[in-house]
């Protein structure tokens, strides 16, 4: 074999003659050229998509909302699409191309939609949306890249509008892209954003509602949507019954969706017919205080108003609470105790009695006028166990209760066996550091604190555990006092000593639930239980707590059952409170009540 001969050349077949060669050469060449004439006439240049938008009205889109649903494709003659430069802007006119020379910002998109708010600022405004197709002559560039046309292609990577830095020319988009591309034109009318209030934070397959009956203080929350997008929301604002009358309506900021009104006692107390309130946001910690709202009707029906207000300046329809054919009475405070009811045994009667006569009787008579807020209305027994709340307890605890007690200088609650601790955790505890006193009487069934509640606002470190009724004897507490049993009070750690108490004559058996209570190291004991000779309980079991800065006082026990004034004290509970209120919690002593 000659050097540089084929493989082919080594096989079978037989070796080709000189003469063969030359003659198969020829053909050979012959052959190319004819195939190199040919394929001249079929290269052509890259043929340019065509970019189409779904409608093709004849006298153009009618006036429509803001939020559109925008779609479009592309069809090329000799390949396929690689992508579409998405672009929208502001048009005085009607347009139907894209502007010479292009100096729209576009978006690379690979999808056939968006949907699209366009943004409006006042109450209408053309927008021209420009779709161009890109065929993968192209190479797809990522999704949502900025591209600009002028003065060249290029991928505007920090998207400020002028080519430099990392920005990079894109030379080849202009021959793979529709050179006119799909334009529409499309009239947007603003439209007026929604608001509704929020549903009950504690339950949110109910409504948000303002209790029937409430002092002065109420909060609201709502919630708003615009169709043109919640971008385009700016505001709010609020008014009480007449919307009509001159500066009825008090604005509010966008971020403010939680509002407390709130009239201080120094208003409410000197007023008459309506008033004005302040108005707060956020939570009572949190709280701003916003500006007034006139027109609050006191010992009367009220209705609250919204509105959220959108960029273009327009109103939503306003939505009032409560509802037609509800009610939300405002009822002005007089006394300077507010007693909370936190009790629906079939005794409840004859303990709010008591508890009245026993508070107007104190000397002095400034005590003789009593607000009281039912807690525990309309709920039972296995409610109240559970956790849920009365329907005169507002929806929203902080600030709402917090603020209502922040009305009074006493707070004095008093519950069955099932206290409503949420509520009291809640509330209690700032109340009593923005100056607030509390007197608060319980008692305890076989769960003696749930989660540990107590301790969050009362002076002890712990209850009592054991289970009641016991079955051996004797136990740390017990289900059932007699009569005239007397609860003494504590001389040791005070020189402020506290009027005897005894159990009511009747019934003969006191059927309730008593445990022995535990100080917090900065507290003081002020009542123990006499000694139990049957031997149902053991010792003397410490019932009365104060706290250290003398803010509370705890009884473990239902105080409207110790009011005998035979072998208590001959005032009874009106001698308690004396001391409690004239003595322990010092009224003359100056305190900031930090409400507002």
């Amino acid at each position: 074999m000659p050097p540089g001969g084929s493989m082919i050349e080594q096989g079978r077949k037989p070796l080709l003659t000189n003469a063969t060669r030359y003659s198969t050469l020829i053909l050979l060449l012959l052959g190319f050229g004819s195939c190199r004439e040919e394929m001249a006439n079929q290269p052509t240049s890259n043929a340019t998509p065509t970019t189409f938008l779904w409608l093709f009205p004849e006298d153009g889109i009618a006036t429509t909302i803001s939020r559109q649903h925008l779609r479009w494709w592309g069809e090329d003659p000799d390949g396929v699409l690689a992508g579409f430069l998405f672009s929208y802007a502001v048009v005085r006119a009607p347009v139907s191309a894209v502007p010479f020379p292009d100096t729209l910002r576009y978006t690379w998109t690979s999808r056939n939609d968006t949907v699209l708010a366009f943004p409006l600022d006042t109450l209408f405004r053309q927008y021209a949306v420009a779709v161009r197709g890109v065929d993968n002559t192209f190479p797809a560039l990522p999704e949502g890249s900025v591209v600009r046309l002028t003065p060249f292609a290029y991928w505007d990577k920090n998207d400020d509008g002028v080519f430099g830095g990392t920005d990079v020319q894109i030379p080849s988009l202009i021959g793979a892209m529709d050179p006119k591309g799909a334009v529409l034109t499309f009239p947007i009318r603003n439209s007026p954003p929604v608001v509704s209030f929020v549903p009950n934070p504690t339950d949110p397959n109910v409504a948000l509602r303002q209790p029937d009956t409430t002092y002065t203080v109420a909060t609201f929350a709502w919630t708003a949507e615009d169709p043109d997008g919640n971008s385009t929301l700016s505001g709010y604002r609020i008014a009480l019954n007449d919307t009509t009358l001159p500066g009825a309506w008090l604005s509010l900021p966008l971020r403010d969706t939680l509002i407390t009104l709130v009239v201080q006692r120094a208003v409410s107390d000197v007023a008459t017919g309506t008033t004005t309130a302040r108005v707060y946001s956020g939570s009572f910690l949190e709280r701003q205080y916003l500006g007034d709202v006139p027109g609050l009707s006191l010992d009367a029906e009220n209705v609250f108003f919204v509105q959220a207000r959108d960029v273009a300046g327009e109103f939503s329809p306003a939505i009032r609470m409560p509802s037609p054919g509800g009610h939300w009475f405002v009822k002005k405070p007089r006394g300077k105790v507010l007693l909370v009811s936190d009790y629906i045994r079939s005794d409840a009667g004859s303990a709010l009695a008591t508890y009245l006569a026993s508070l107007t009787a104190v000397p002095g008579g400034q005590y003789s006028s009593i607000d009281r807020l039912d807690i525990g209305l309309g709920l039972t027994g296995p409610e109240k166990l559970a956790g849920q709340a009365g329907s005169l307890v507002p929806p929203f605890v902080d600030p709402a209760l917090i603020s209502t007690f922040l009305l009074y200088d006493i707070v004095l609650w008093y519950t069955d066996e099932f206290p409503s601790l949420g509520v009291a955790q809640l509330s209690l505890f700032p109340y009593l550091q923005n100056g607030g006193k509390v007197i608060f009487s319980t008692m305890f069934l076989n769960s003696a604190d749930p989660r540990g509640a107590l301790r969050d606002f009362a002076p002890i470190d712990s209850v009592s555990s054991t289970q009641l009724p016991p079955t051996v004897f004797p136990s740390a507490g017990d289900s059932r006092i007699p009569a005239n049993f007397v609860m003494f009070a504590d001389s040791v750690s005070s020189s402020l000593i506290y009027p005897q108490l005894a159990f009511n004559e009747s019934p003969s058996i006191h059927s309730i639930f008593m445990r022995p209570v535990y100080r917090r190291t900065d507290a003081r004991y002020i009542y123990h239980l006499q000694e139990d000779t049957r031997g149902r309980y053991s010792g003397t079991p410490n019932i009365g707590v104060v706290d250290g800065r003398r803010t509370i006082v705890f009884i473990g026990l239902p105080l409207h059952l110790l009011n005998n004034p035979l072998y208590g004290n001959p005032g009874g509970l009106t001698t308690f409170f004396d001391v409690a209120f004239n003595r322990e919690f010092n009224p003359l002593q100056k305190v900031n009540r930090r409400a507002f």
